[in-house]
């Protein structure tokens, strides 16, 4: 059974477009990460000069209007936070479906696989004798010394 490829929104990826997407993603993600972290500090900040400053006299109104305004932005960019997760998510997917498609055919369709072959070391200078260089005995292929002399064959 194949499976099709894993589609962002509905458009299948190729390998390329899945990796510009997910770096763009990677970078919306960090400035959304910037941009929460910003905005919850400034948001305590009000918080804590509103409320903990004896001089400052504020209606409750205000602060919850103050809270409402900077809010919109942040929901603004807690949306584009989970679309950056499903983006990334996705991409990953479709990298692990062309890893696994790769995987089950050739590395390269123009490159045959070579299986490796024993190599035989062969001594260059006595081939195909079976004769001792020695002492001019006649041995067989197998042996590694001299029957006669004790010389080493190999």
């Amino acid at each position: 059974m194949r499976r099709s490829p894993p589609t962002w929104f509905g458009f299948t990826l190729t390998p390329k477009q899945a990796i510009s997407l997910f770096v763009l993603a990677l970078f919306g993600f960090l400035i959304c990460i910037f941009v929460f972290i910003m905005s919850f500090t400034s948001l305590y900040m009000n918080y804590y000069y509103y409320y903990n400053d004896p001089y400052y006299i504020v209606e409750d109104s205000y602060y919850t209007y103050m809270l409402i305004s900077q809010l919109l932005p942040l929901i603004f960019f807690f949306v584009i936070f989970i679309i950056c997760c499903y983006t990334m998510s996705c991409c990953r997917k479709t990298a692990k479906y062309y890893q696994k498609q790769n995987n089950q055919t050739q590395s390269h369709p123009y490159i045959p696989r070579v299986q490796p072959q024993k190599i035989i070391k062969e001594n260059p200078i006595y081939n195909d004798t079976s004769f001792c260089p020695n002492c001019g005995t006649k041995h067989g292929e197998s042996h590694q010394y001299c029957i006669n002399c004790g010389y080493n064959l190999i």
